[in-house]
């Protein structure tokens, strides 16, 4: 479980590492719910922050704090847990106890995933528990092809739970967005903490920010969609560098590249 957290931090360049260590078993389960097939729903966010507060002995003055700062319920209620003891619980084994699970059994099978998870992975537990984990992974893959390159591209909106973020180019005034990412780089504690002090909008998990921070972003190729507001497709982007100081370019630096190779 606490591979499979891991990997998801670090998604989709994480994946080929993470299937060639983990056993058949943790496999077999993280395909399926990297493909949309999620254990059943054994209790809300509210109640996992309630339980989380309960065995950490935390007031609710200071459970509503941290909701405040951190801005997510399945991760605040990870953080106020204790820290781990015992053996970790594999992959398969949370999402065979989360499966047998019921309303009535919910508070003791959790406690007992809890007390031996970090908080990342428990973080994944909550979003597993409370029906709240999204599928991250394509049931068809699509394959590559068109240029590759790279980008600077402008931060619009952020999850905190995976976390990742949505970057945009100009086009314009206004920023289009071209690609939601997972964010790994080493200095994501601190984009994490500007992200929350900077927030413009919520809508539910997400946050909108001022259209400020920048970041490269690469990609391995390019298609045309026209259901992306840029009209645009990136193949295997990432995030791999932020420029704080830099400008974010417009769109008009895809409609070059896909120009030059007859897209």
């Amino acid at each position: 479980m606490i591979a499979f957290a891991a990997m998801l931090a670090g998604f989709p360049a994480s994946l080929p590492g993470y299937l060639a260590q983990a056993s058949e078993a943790d496999r077999a389960v993280a395909h399926a719910l990297l493909s949309g097939q999620r254990p059943r729903r054994v209790a809300g966010l509210p109640a996992l922050m309630d339980w989380a507060a309960e065995v950490a002995q935390v007031p609710d003055w200071l459970v509503q704090a941290s909701l405040a700062a951190c801005g997510d319920r399945a991760e605040t209620a990870a953080l106020l847990l204790p820290p781990a003891t015992g053996t970790p619980p594999t992959l398969a084994e949370v999402v065979a106890t989360l499966n047998r699970t019921t309303p009535i059994t919910a508070h003791s099978a959790l406690l007992g995933l809890w007390c031996r998870l970090p908080p990342l992975a428990n973080h994944c537990v909550n979003r597993l528990a409370s029906g709240t984990f999204r599928t991250i992974y394509p049931t068809a893959p699509v394959p590559p092809s068109g240029p590759g390159g790279s980008v600077l591209a402008v931060m619009v909106l952020a999850q905190a739970a995976s976390p990742d973020i949505t970057v945009a180019l100009w086009q314009d005034t206004t920023p289009v967005p071209i690609a939601r990412l997972p964010l790994t780089l080493p200095d994501t504690p601190r984009i994490m903490a500007w992200i929350r002090a900077n927030v413009s909008k919520k809508f539910g998990p997400v946050r909108q920010v001022p259209p400020v921070q920048v970041f490269r972003i690469t990609f391995d190729g390019l298609t045309r969609n026209a259901r992306r507001k840029s009209g645009y497709e990136l193949q295997a982007a990432q995030i791999v560098e932020w420029l704080p100081e830099a400008q974010a370019d417009t769109l008009t630096v895809l409609d070059a590249l896909a120009a030059q190779n007859g897209l």
